[in-house]
């Protein structure tokens, strides 16, 4: 199995690059978002669940990214379709999920 160090400058350039906006869309004002208390337990489920995939292919460093990449595409959906407080639950899932289960992990990709 590799180091989880050997992934750290790919998996941060993903997130970077996944997390940049691109266009000019309007900022429309957030709703407040529960920041303590999950409310969303299905998206919150469904971002643990993305979690588990991730960290069953956390030895190929490929799959770590498109992975990487794929939750933040969803996150954008889901908060798009489904709303700020969804979102945020998603990935309050799959934060916690990959903390639980593999701290050095979650230590580089947080």
């Amino acid at each position: 199995m590799k180091s989880y160090k050997q992934f750290l400058p790919v998996i941060i350039a993903a997130v970077i690059t996944a997390g940049c906006s691109c266009g000019s869309k309007k900022e429309q004002p957030q709703a407040a978002v529960s920041t303590g208390k999950v409310k969303d337990w299905k998206a919150y489920n469904l971002g643990s669940e993305h979690a588990n995939r991730l960290l069953e292919q956390a030895d190929n460093e490929a799959a770590v990214q498109d992975a990487l990449l794929d939750v933040r595409a969803r996150i954008t959906n889901i908060e798009t379709n489904l709303g700020h407080q969804a979102a945020t639950d998603y990935e309050r899932g799959f934060v916690e999920e990959i903390r639980a289960k593999n701290d050095s992990l979650a230590k580089i990709i947080f």
